[in-house]
């Protein structure tokens, strides 16, 4: 079977001196902008060393490179050895630096060269039973206020519902940096309730006169 070569290009490369960190190349700096102190990110590496075709042949190994492990399919391990040698990584940015992203230490190699970075989102990463499943989310009329991603829930499907309590009935994906929450009806309506609530405290006058003036 014949397959078509990929290209991938380097947007930074792992360091490590007396800390670790990303070093983003200064054409990819812009890709930077909205990342933040104490985000959770993914880093795409290519093993480099491990770019030869008799390791890329390799389709089993012992887990941990430990000979007592079984032998297991790399599909089913975090070998370095494998079709593809992609390394994935979820690490916290300790601190921003110009071009520098400083991490945990991980086990890559100095030099390993960064493929992608990624914002790690709990709902795709790490998903719970609980959570509304993907095809059910209207993911067009999401929503952005501050740094709080808003993602309702599709409603066509509820007139096909002979009962539904509003108590258990989730609506709504909050989402905030990595972490995500559910919220039911009621717990919309609570929500939604608490905030007139707090926004009838504030200064309307100023408040109006600030909106003018924005542009």
């Amino acid at each position: 079977m014949d397959f078509e070569p990929f290209k991938l290009v380097p947007v930074g490369y792992v360091r490590k001196e007396t800390e670790t960190y990303i070093e983003i190349l200064p054409e990819f700096r812009e890709a930077m902008e909205g990342l933040a102190e104490g985000d959770w990110v993914k880093l795409i590496l290519w093993f480099h060393a491990s770019d030869k075709p008799e390791k890329r042949g390799i389709l089993k190994v012992h887990p941990y490179n430990n000979p007592e492990n079984p032998l297991r399919g790399v599909f089913a391990t975090r070998s370095p050895v494998r079709p593809n040698p992609v390394a994935l990584y979820a690490v916290r940015i300790n601190r921003i630096e110009g071009e520098k992203l400083y991490i945990d230490l991980i086990d890559a190699m100095d030099g390993t060269p960064v493929i992608d970075i990624k914002i790690l989102v709990e709902r795709l990463d790490c998903p719970k039973e609980a959570i509304i499943p993907e095809e059910e989310l209207d993911i067009p009329a999401s929503r952005q206020v501050g740094e709080v991603n808003l993602i309702p829930r599709k409603s066509e499907h509820l007139d096909e519902l002979e009962e539904v309590l509003p108590e258990e009935y989730e609506v709504l994906v909050l989402e905030l940096g990595s972490k995500t929450t559910v919220l039911t009806a009621k717990e919309l309506a609570e929500l939604i309730e608490a905030l007139e609530e707090i926004y009838e405290t504030l200064p309307k006058e100023g408040l109006r006169t600030r909106a003018k003036r924005s542009p």
